[in-house]
């Protein structure tokens, strides 16, 4: 561990951190923000859980269901605009299941539907 001066990117506020000897400018400053109490940097530091959270829950829900990493690759490749509001939310359908994402109470909301249709045509 060492001593380090991180930057909040949002309102310049300096702070000392102790942070791994490993850690760029860049990973210092990163974890000056997520220690910073301007508006901006606890917003920021916010999104930036709630897109940890829904990636490791979509990789959790979609864990052992066959035929599904179609996707649970496009979900999770647009949980970053959806917690940027970016977008409002998404669909995704493939052999009977449709998987939605969208903004949910605390944070993202997946879900997965299966449905089957029987029909008849002459």
């Amino acid at each position: 561990m060492k001593t380090a001066t991180g930057v909040c990117k949002f309102c310049g506020q300096t702070a000392a951190l102790e942070v791994p000897e490993r850690f760029t400018q860049e990973m210092i400053d990163e974890e000056a923000v997520k220690k910073c109490d301007c508006p901006e940097a606890k917003a920021f530091t916010k999104q930036q859980e709630t897109i940890a959270a829904a990636e490791g829950m979509i990789k959790d829900f979609f864990d052992g269901k066959e035929g599904m990493s179609a996707i649970m690759e496009l979900l999770l490749s647009a949980v970053e605009p959806l917690a940027k509001h970016e977008i409002g939310q998404i669909s995704i359908s493939r052999g009977g299941y449709t998987g939605t994402m969208k903004p949910g109470k605390e944070g993202i909301k997946v879900q997965l539907k299966y449905t089957t249709v029987d029909s008849v045509e002459s």
